[in-house]
């Protein structure tokens, strides 16, 4: 039998799991913006869930992050502009299919992705090296929204720098609706990421009798398939690893999918060159 528990909040996805316990005492609003559920599983216990207050829809992104992106190094300038300019054109699409503007829950945070890239081992093969783009740039999770459609596509910028003419297969239908494979894919990253921020939350739920954690859109967490045993550091590290892993996978299918299977043997391409890239490529 399903024993269930929500991560986000099933009125307001806004909320999310922030904490558990089975003393309901331990809990308190202190003044947050949260909400508290009971669940009777095989024991009774409580969860807490917050929202991170950042409301509205997503603005233009013109002179909002100047000072920013004079921050950063030239070359982490020129990859973050493109990844905002991915960002809005994802946005505008979206937008323009839902006839809405779209509903955001945190701010963009620039300062996040000069850490992702310098992260990056660019000295590997092509797959590998968009295999840790892509994943380090979701982990790290500077946009609000589509930030695995935005890191997909700058992956696909870094393999096209590599094989002219390459191009991912069609990921969208006219309904702008995942295909079935990628969006397993993204569902599973979504998963290992929960997992990895949760451990020590998720071990207790299914000491307490939950085998499954959903995430919204229906994502099923079952927590017999991972490793809860972990402390917060080894879990970021353990996690982040299998994340890059799943990552490179997708590539990997990507590129057979689209009839480049050199470049899962192809050397890749350094920093700088990516950068030049994309620089010739406006």
């Amino acid at each position: 039998m399903t024993a269930c528990v929500y991560y986000h909040h099933p009125d307001d996805p806004q909320y999310s799991l922030a904490y558990v316990t089975q003393d309901r005492d331990e809990v308190t609003m202190s003044g947050q913006d949260a909400i508290i559920e009971q669940y009777n599983l095989d024991e009774e216990l409580f969860v807490l869930y917050t929202s991170p207050g950042a409301g509205g829809t997503v603005g233009e992104l013109d002179d909002e992050f100047e000072d920013k992106l004079e921050e950063m190094s030239p070359q982490d300038r020129t990859i973050t502009v493109r990844l905002l300019q991915i960002f809005e054109e994802i946005i505008e699409q979206k937008e323009l299919e839902e006839e809405a503007k779209l509903e955001i829950y945190k701010q963009i945070e620039l300062e996040r992705i000069p850490d992702a890239l310098e992260r990056v081992d660019w000295n590997r093969t092509a797959v590998d090296v968009a295999g840790q783009l892509m994943s380090t740039l979701i982990i790290k999770h500077a946009l609000p929204n589509a930030n695995h459609r935005t890191s997909i596509s700058m992956a696909q910028w870094y393999l096209e720098s590599i094989e002219t003419g390459f191009s991912f297969p069609e990921f969208a239908t006219t309904e702008y609706q995942w295909k079935e494979w990628v969006n397993e894919y993204i569902a599973d990253s979504k998963r290992i990421l929960t997992v990895r921020r949760n451990t020590t939350a998720f071990s207790l739920l299914a000491e307490w009798g939950c085998n499954v954690v959903t995430r919204r859109n229906g994502i099923a967490i079952e927590l017999a398939e991972y490793d809860l045993n972990l402390t917060q550091s080894e879990a970021y590290e353990y996690y982040g690893e299998v994340h890059t892993e799943r990552c490179t996978e997708f590539l990997t299918e990507s590129v057979t999918r689209a009839g480049h299977d050199e470049l899962l043997s192809n050397d890749g391409i350094g920093k700088a060159e990516f950068v030049s890239y994309l620089e010739k490529a406006e």
